[in-house]
């Protein structure tokens, strides 16, 4: 999802043209050595097939989340509060796919391959402003399904009592317009930085106070998110246990009283199918979970690692131009994939 924002600016100035000479960049107004012209030539040459390749997987997961989010006024009533919020789910991914998708022209795209120059990053701020609070929304989404889940399975005969529609209406809400607010507020809270800026140069965002709490941020709703589900198996799977003992002893009983092999009762049968439908849906989510955590978890990991001021790895000192190259471009896949 962050897509460089070091490297896109400088190739979106230093390229104009074909015939960028190293003479070109060795005056005293802009120093760039050779090595920079050299890594942004492979750079254009590589973002020709790699940006529309990535564009075409956002593609197809704006395709297969608008299928989920079109077909949802069709769902047979009553419609359950973890099909509500799936479908929220399915949108915000959606929406994060769209930002990708605009990020990679805007930002990378136009200025490597075409040789686009921005007069102003205002448009720039707001993409990224969106695309961080589209991460954090589907990572609350996440969230808000686990604990709708621990209370279904912990408090099965009060969830309907806490969960009403009214209540999910609110959370759902919520997880659209606080982590837009949030994000909004580090591009206005300083003079001259962000979207206060007069071409919107938002140098905050390259450094460690923006970067670790937005980390911090979308990383202890995804822990929780990991921890209420293990909670959620350990009481399923124990569930399990005990129907699969009591349904065992109880046909052993049956056969040396009656001789008889004979079926469990109705009641328990009925909640051994209940549990095991539980458990297929939690490892389905938590299917979900893991691929989400996997790409975005790198995504933020890098994120906080690696920027231009006060991070563990700082951009052309402890880390080279290829090797930001590839560490973007990878996570980048990851996250395409991710939304699929």
């Amino acid at each position: 999802m962050f897509t460089s924002t070091i490297a896109p600016l400088v190739l979106g100035v230093l390229l104009d043209n074909d015939t960028l000479t190293p003479m070109m960049f060795t005056t005293e107004s802009s120093p760039v050595s050779s090595e920079v012209l050299d890594y942004v030539k492979r750079v254009k040459s590589i973002y020709q097939w790699l940006i529309p390749l990535m564009i075409i997987i956002l593609l197809m997961a704006i395709l297969g989340n608008g299928l989920i989010v079109l077909s949802s006024p069709w769902l047979s009533s009553p419609i359950s509060p973890y099909l509500k919020l799936c479908v929220s789910l399915a949108a915000a991914d959606m929406w994060a796919a769209t930002l990708l998708i605009s990020g990679l022209v805007v930002n990378s795209y136009l200025p490597v391959v075409f040789g686009y120059k921005k007069t102003s990053l205002c448009w720039d701020a707001l993409l990224e402003m969106f695309r961080i609070s589209g991460m954090l929304t589907s990572d609350m989404h996440l969230f808000a399904l686990a604990i709708n889940q621990f209370l279904g399975t912990m408090y099965p005969l009060k969830y309907k009592i806490m969960v009403t529609t009214r209540r999910l209406r609110y959370i759902v809400f919520c997880l659209w317009f606080v982590p837009l607010m949030f994000v909004f507020g580090w591009f206005v809270a300083k003079e001259d930085d962000g979207l206060r800026h007069e071409n919107c140069s938002f140098t905050f965002y390259n450094r460690f106070p923006f970067r670790i709490t937005i980390f911090l941020i979308f990383m202890l709703p995804l822990i929780s998110t990991l921890i209420i589900y293990g909670c959620i198996l350990a009481k399923l799977l124990k569930a399990k246990v005990e129907f699969e003992t009591y349904c065992t002893d109880k046909e052993k009983r049956l056969v040396m009283n009656t001789g008889v092999k004979q079926p469990a009762t109705r009641s328990y049968s009925t909640r051994s199918t209940n549990v095991y439908s539980k458990l297929k849906l939690v490892w389905t989510t938590l299917l979900i979970v893991s691929t989400f955590s996997l790409s975005w978890g790198l995504c933020v990991l890098y994120f906080v690692m690696v920027c231009a001021d006060g991070c563990m790895l700082i951009y052309r000192k402890n880390i080279g131009l290829y090797m930001s190259l590839f560490l973007n471009s990878t996570v980048n896949i990851l996250v395409s994939r991710c939304l699929i």
